[in-house]
């Protein structure tokens, strides 16, 4: 190894690291504040909440249903828009794109009579589709973009083989596509965990609600107290760390899956 090499490489382990440090810099804030006066004891206290494995609970099954339905649909209509050809298949797909240009804000009054309309307000299922409508066109880019680099001769060696239209997408195209659709559920779930203005706008009773409003509640809850409510910060936190953790090698792999042909 050269000492260009070495220089250069010394250089972008520099940069990890002080990346590295800003990232955790308010993890251990967060951390060091949750054990403010009581220590542990605020955890305790957090967890004996009765509303906290409710808020806990609900994250969870918003979060997977999301994602069943996200996944899902994105499947098949990422293959659509990349290997079958038809009527308006470029204007449609215009059209879902463009939704990645409204911020949820934008669209949070629309939203709100829409789902009192339909009792989807203090509904799980409402949330559930508030979710899944905003994160469609984001997964819808990212799934395709994959698709488009597999090569259609895969699908021409199947049906020469006698494969249907559904054998190819489950049998060939599905398997290979497993990396970007591990990155899409990842995304999914850490866009359904923290979600913040679709819960405090659409659920306003604390049985509905997600970990994401846990730290406004316990500020009245748990007499103010900040080393409680920066524990409940690091609980609600953990989830989001670990699930990335274990699911970190399928999210590198959709990444740079594709980049190359």
């Amino acid at each position: 190894m050269n000492v260009e090499s070495k220089k250069s490489r010394w250089v972008i382990n520099l940069v990890l690291v002080l990346a590295s440090i800003v990232w955790l810099f308010p993890i251990f804030v967060m951390f060091k504040e949750s054990l403010r006066v009581n220590g542990f004891e605020n955890y305790i206290a957090t967890l004996q909440n009765p509303n906290f494995p409710t808020f806990v609970f609900n994250s969870f099954f918003v979060a997977f249903f999301m994602i069943i339905i996200s996944i899902s649909i994105l499947a098949f209509a990422a293959f659509a828009f990349s290997k079958l050809e038809f009527a308006g298949k470029r204007l449609l797909f215009n059209m879902v794109l463009a939704g990645l240009m409204l911020p949820v804000a934008s669209m949070i009054v629309p939203l709100f009579f829409t789902l009192r309309s339909f009792d989807g307000l203090n509904n799980h299922w409402g949330l559930i589709g508030a979710e899944v409508a905003f994160f469609l066109p984001f997964g819808l880019m990212l799934i395709k973009g994959y698709f488009d680099e597999l090569p259609n001769e895969l699908m021409e060696a199947a049906y020469i083989d006698g494969a249907t239209i559904l054998e190819v997408f489950f049998k060939v195209m599905l398997p290979l596509a497993k990396p970007a659709l591990a990155t899409a559920l990842i995304y999914a779930f850490l866009n359904s965990w923290n979600e913040y203005l679709m819960v405090l706008t659409f659920m306003t009773d604390p049985a509905y609600q997600t970990v994401t409003m846990a730290p406004s509640f316990f500020k009245d809850a748990l007499g103010g107290d900040p080393g409680k409510i920066y524990a409940s910060l690091v609980l609600i936190s953990l989830p989001t760390m670990v699930f990335y953790i274990f699911f970190q090698r399928f999210f590198q792999k959709g990444m740079t899956a594709g980049a190359v042909k």
